[in-house]
């Protein structure tokens, strides 16, 4: 079945193409974001393929063309792709189009909240504990630099989130094993029994440690730690961090959207 699955990305990698020319499944595929305050290029990750593809789809065909960085968060992320955004309304808060679709997230030990990562954008886990991605939104990932004793708080605050997932997990699949658990007057065993698991799983588990080599990358290059394991990581940025930290710097309103419009003008998908 992995074989399978694996012939199948192979081939469908095979059938995207670049311009009239195929992309080689064998070379990295790169994609520019042109944007209102300069350009930003990434690169993006093989493992992820689900992602890779589902990007190169859209930058491929111009979806992202006028679609606006809705939100900005100074020392977080620089966030876009929502569709709805393209109708650049003043002060209306944009983030819950996502194109209508999702993709299975693809969460990975190896990849780290670095600046420059691109991530996903997603749900809440109360109501997404399959973690899927919001089909069009992306974020580049700005983050800062963090002391040790910060990162001894990040791992504290990874747990917890780990903790917060499994048990909305559980409560997911225990409803799914048996829908009579969802009545209101099952809520205190649907809840007892998904704790139990929790703690079993966390048990087996033992508790997350940030690894000592994206410790140091967070100490000395900066990023968002408290964002790893729940987030698929897809890409990083190779050419124009410079842009994403002048994004950062924008002036927003309450819901984080920038005052002054950021803008995608053009995608371009392209191999060395």
């Amino acid at each position: 079945m992995k074989q399978q699955l694996f012939a199948f990305l192979v081939v469908l990698f095979t059938l995207v193409s670049c311009g009239d020319k195929p992309l080689a499944p064998s070379k990295p595929v790169y994609v520019t974001v042109k944007t209102t305050m300069g350009d930003v290029t990434v690169l993006l990750y093989d493992d992820t393929p689900l992602h890779r593809d589902n990007f190169i789809r859209l930058c491929q065909s111009g979806e992202y063309e006028g679609m606006l960085f809705h939100r900005i968060i100074k020392d977080f992320v620089v966030q876009g792709g929502d569709p709805t955004s393209k109708a650049h309304e003043p002060g209306v808060l944009y983030g819950d189009g996502d194109g209508g679709y999702t993709v299975p997230a693809e969460i990975l030990p190896n990849h780290f909240n670095k600046r420059g990562a691109l991530i996903d954008a997603k749900e809440s886990d109360d109501v997404n504990p399959e973690r899927a991605s919001a089909g069009t939104q992306f974020c580049f990932v700005q983050g800062k630099k963090h002391t040790d004793a910060e990162l001894d708080e990040k791992e504290v605050r990874i747990n917890q989130i780990r903790r917060n997932w499994l048990y909305y997990k559980f409560l997911d699949q225990l409803k799914k094993e048996d829908p009579a658990l969802a009545a209101d007057s099952l809520e205190t065993e649907l809840t007892n029994r998904a704790l139990v698991m929790v703690e079993d799983t966390l048990a087996d588990l033992g508790p997350y440690v940030i690894p000592a080599e994206h410790r140091e990358v967070y100490k000395t290059v900066g990023g968002v730690p408290h964002l790893d394991s729940s987030v698929t990581i897809f890409g990083e940025v190779v050419d124009g961090f410079d842009i994403v930290e002048k994004m950062s710097l924008v002036k927003t309103d309450k819901n984080d959207r920038p005052i002054r419009d950021v803008m995608i003008k053009s995608t371009k998908v392209f191999q060395k």
